[in-house]
């Protein structure tokens, strides 16, 4: 501090406008940083339209292809017998259709009758995806995407069919098109120094690269590339990633779809160096830097000049406000406002910019906070496995992100007719459910706001006395209103609390569309759609767990199964969609009848199998023997007409008593069932006759 005190006045006023001015600067250079992020954004949108025309000229090249093919399918000497049509192809198609590697004729079930190329094979194509679908569409059809190691270039098939005059197809006419000229469009896209263009498949196929001059092309060398899992990963047809490729550079990737079929898919990127694909955004960041490096300096030497005319006092106020922020204080203030002259204007500039700079920090603080809790909550989320738990950590986020705002989060009814209040927070003033009509939100389909000061309509799902302020935010996904946002806050209309709004409802609508989605899609994989009884896959894995439950806990399980009578000629006497009728109403009346533990599973056609764990043989016979008594009692009608009544035979037989094992067991209750449809109508539980042979049987 002596020696700060003993340098000149001028010297002084330099080190105090550099402390003014440094926070400034920095603000600028983060404007210049978000200015070097837009260029990078920019220069990852060009790549992205120039894989964009790349596709679309590889498409058109496909297109005028197959609009050549079907010419040539229709050409009248195709109209004639198969073997002129064979003479004909063989004769003409080499000179006049250079583009195709090979051209062959197959007839309309698919056998090839004929090439241009004589050492080709006549292969069977009826399974291929281009005769599939020129078949289908009657249409010129393309197939997947091949590479033939022989000639080292890619090529695809495309089908056109070959109609008679009365516009019937009488054979297909294939061509093996070569895919060379995918290599000449890297020229036409004046590509920068080292960067690639290359087209591969979902299984990591290579098939075009240029440059290529490692031979990659027609090998899998970047199966396990990161660029080839995130193309494949990814839903969206399109992306630009920053990624290491497979050659060990760091690029910038841009890739699009430009095939797709159940089986295959097939990309077209390009891989820029990141340094030169961000060469123009570096530049003019550092030149940005290098600009305000020069103004502060300039700004310090016009300050070293005018010192002279400047106060001491002011200027210490001004050096010790600097040195507060400076230091983090950004409560400093100068409260020079008032004073006259350059030094009070700067005084009171400082004051305005350390105020913004400290609103700016607390914004950005306030941010910061709720990013990371909403990453928290969405971590939460996702391990969630029911609904309840997913409500609970709405709960738990929502008071620590609304910590002044009572709320609450509707869900729709499964009914789908009106919504209910699942969680809440800080008693808000809402009724627990209400009709769609009654809420604004769910009639607009978007935010909903009600201010302070306004005058905007309430919604009916607000108790009286009504808050000052609310919003309710719909949680949509994908068209689909799943339920109702509702937050209350007298400073709302002020606040920027909406986008945190958004943010947490679409968080929450996410979450719990996945979840209905897996819990749709595990009913589905073990229920059967017919009945909704379990299917047989889902039988088997309960019955290796019943029978290992059974061995650890010493009890019996026991399994009946069933057989309706007659089906048979019950479908041909009222048709099948009575037995479909027949089949869910047998099906209802077994789970009607089931206990807690009890599994009625539907096991093939009209054979249905009942899982009785921890019951013994003797009741399971009376089981059985309830459930021929509710079948005979079954009454069904379709379309106003009754159906005939119907009886089943039953099966019962018991773990360990008749077999070590389920798949035994099982057999055994099979066998009985065969003896009880010798007379049909009736029960029979395995007995030691048919345990003797069942013994002799191999345990699977």
């Amino acid at each position: 501090m002596k020696l700060f005190q003993r340098v000149s006045l001028a010297s002084r006023l330099v080190v105090v406008l550099f402390l003014v001015l440094a926070p400034l600067f920095t603000l600028l250079v983060f404007n210049s940083y978000q200015q070097y992020l837009s260029q990078k954004q920019n220069a990852r949108e060009n790549a992205a339209r120039l894989v964009r025309v790349l596709k679309a000229a590889h498409g058109q090249t496909i297109e005028d292809a197959k609009a050549v093919l079907k010419s040539m399918a229709q050409l009248p000497a195709f109209q004639g017998p198969e073997g002129h049509r064979c003479d004909f192809l063989r004769a003409e198609f080499p000179h006049v259709f250079p583009r195709y590697s090979d051209i062959m004729l197959a007839t309309a079930t698919g056998k090839t009758i004929c090439s241009v190329s004589a050492s080709a094979e006549l292969d069977d194509v009826s399974s291929r995806q281009f005769f599939q679908e020129a078949l289908k569409k009657r249409d010129v059809g393309t197939g997947s995407y091949r590479f033939d190691p022989i000639t080292g270039t890619p090529f695809v098939l495309l089908g056109a069919p070959v109609t008679n005059r009365q516009n019937k197809m009488e054979a297909i006419l294939y061509a093996s098109l070569s895919l060379a000229n995918v290599e000449a469009l890297p020229p036409t896209a004046q590509l920068s120094q080292d960067s690639v263009i290359f087209v591969f498949d979902s299984t990591g196929l290579i098939l075009a690269r240029y440059p290529d001059p490692e031979g990659w092309k027609g090998t899998r060398r970047i199966a396990d590339a990161p660029i080839i899992r995130a193309a494949v990963n990814n839903l969206a047809d399109e992306g630009i990633l920053d990624l290491i490729g497979a050659d060990g550079v760091q690029r910038m990737f841009a890739y699009t779809k430009i095939y797709k079929t159940q089986a295959q898919s097939v990309f077209l990127a390009t891989g820029v160096p990141a340094d030169v694909a961000y060469e123009s955004a570096i530049a003019s960041f550092r030149n940005d830097l290098l600009l305000l490096g020069a103004t502060l300096l300039l700004v310090l030497g016009a300050s070293w000049a005018g010192s002279k005319r400047l106060i001491l006092r002011k200027l210490r106020r001004l050096e010790a406000v600097a040195e507060r922020i400076k230091n983090g204080d950004l409560a400093a203030r100068t409260e020079m406002r008032r004073s006259a002259g350059e030094i009070g204007q700067l005084g009171a500039a400082m004051d305005d910019m350390a105020q913004s700079i400290q609103g700016r920090i607390q914004e950005l603080q306030r941010y910061g906070n709720e990013l990371r809790d909403l990453k928290e909550m969405s971590d939460a989320m996702q391990v969630c496995a029911t609904q309840d738990e997913v409500l609970a950590v709405v709960r738990q986020f929502a008071l620590r992100l609304f910590p002044q705002q009572p709320g609450t989060l509707y869900l729709l009814h499964a009914s789908g007719d009106h919504y209910e209040s699942r969680t809440s927070w800080r008693d808000p003033a809402v009724k627990a459910d209400f009709l769609p009509q009654d809420c604004w939100a769910v009639r607009r389909g978007k935010m909903y706001r009600v201010e302070a000061t306004g005058h905007e309509p309430r919604c009916h799902h607000v108790d009286d006395p009504p808050p000052s302020s609310y919003v309710c935010v719909p949680l949509v996904v994908q068209g689909e209103m799943l339920g109702i946002l509702h937050l209350e806050n007298d400073k709302l209309s002020h606040s920027d609390e909406q986008p945190l709004a958004v943010a947490f409802a679409e968080h929450a609508a996410l979450t719990l569309e996945n979840l209905k989605l897996t819990e749709k899609l595990h009913a589905q994989a073990m229920r059967d759609g017919l009945t909704g009884l379990f299917n047989r896959r889902f039988m088997e894995e309960s019955l290796l767990r019943e029978t290992r439950r059974a061995d650890r806990n010493d009890t019996p399980l026991s399994m009946i199964m069933i057989d309706i009578d007659h089906f048979k000629r019950f479908n041909d006497t009222f048709g099948h969609p009575a037995g479909d009728a027949l089949l869910r109403g047998v099906g209802k009346m077994l789970q009607a009848e089931m206990r807690g533990s009890d599994l009625a599973c539907r096991y093939g056609g009209e054979e249905f199998t009942i899982i009785l764990p921890g019951t013994p043989l003797s009741s399971a016979s009376e089981i059985a023997e309830k459930l021929r008594d509710k079948a005979q009692a079954l009454e069904m009608a379709m379309d106003g007409r009754p159906l005939d009544r119907i009886t089943i035979s039953l099966g019962v037989a018991s773990y360990p008593q008749h077999g070590d094992s389920w798949e035994a067991v099982l057999h055994a209750a099979d066998m009985a069932l065969l003896k009880a449809k010798t007379t049909r109508n009736r029960t029979v539980t395995y007995g030691i006759a048919e345990l003797e042979i069942h013994k002799r049987i191999p345990r699977r």
